[in-house]
């Protein structure tokens, strides 16, 4: 969310961005008096931002189409975690979690088919061996940063046993 005075400092907008990691979508409800303090201005353009949801413990806010994303997860039950850049054919993002063992699943299933192996430079995986160390490191405990980190030592075994 951000707050920013008009010029000649007659009204207060606040522009509200959905949180859910890579939604774009953002909504400037109507413009409020610029005498409102900023936690003044957030609760007016919540309560006027048509079909938006917060959560007013986490100070989030979600577009209509994630407003699934405000409710907490039972007890026992992993948060919602989607991706930053993938998306589904709706433009959605996808679960970590699922995207993570659908890509295992097809380094399995590409183990198995009899394609043309594709050849890299020893500079080129050591670079993405590196950055494949960064996302594990981003997504530690989690899924994908397990399939990631795999995946850079599995680089690194070949760079080794090609010296």
């Amino acid at each position: 969310m951000s707050i920013h005075l008009s010029k000649g400092g007659a009204l207060r907008r606040v522009v509200l961005s959905c949180d859910v990691a890579g939604c774009p979508i953002q909504v400037e409800p109507p413009a409020t008096e610029a005498w409102r303090n900023d936690a003044d201005a957030r609760a007016w353009a919540r309560e006027h931002a048509v079909g938006w949801t917060s959560d007013p413990i986490r100070q989030t806010d979600y577009c209509p189409g994630h407003a699934q994303f405000r409710e907490a997860p039972a007890i026992g039950h992993a948060p919602p975690r989607p991706t930053a850049t993938v998306r589904d054919r709706s433009g959605n993002p996808l679960n970590r979690d699922e995207h993570a063992e659908r890509l295992g699943k097809l380094l399995v299933d590409g183990d198995r088919s009899a394609g043309r192996p594709l050849t890299l430079t020893a500079a080129q995986a050591t670079v993405v061996a590196r950055l494949l160390d960064e996302l594990a490191g981003v997504y530690r405990g989690e899924s994908l940063g397990t399939l990631a980190h795999e995946l850079s030592a599995l680089l690194d075994s070949k760079l080794r046993d090609q010296d």
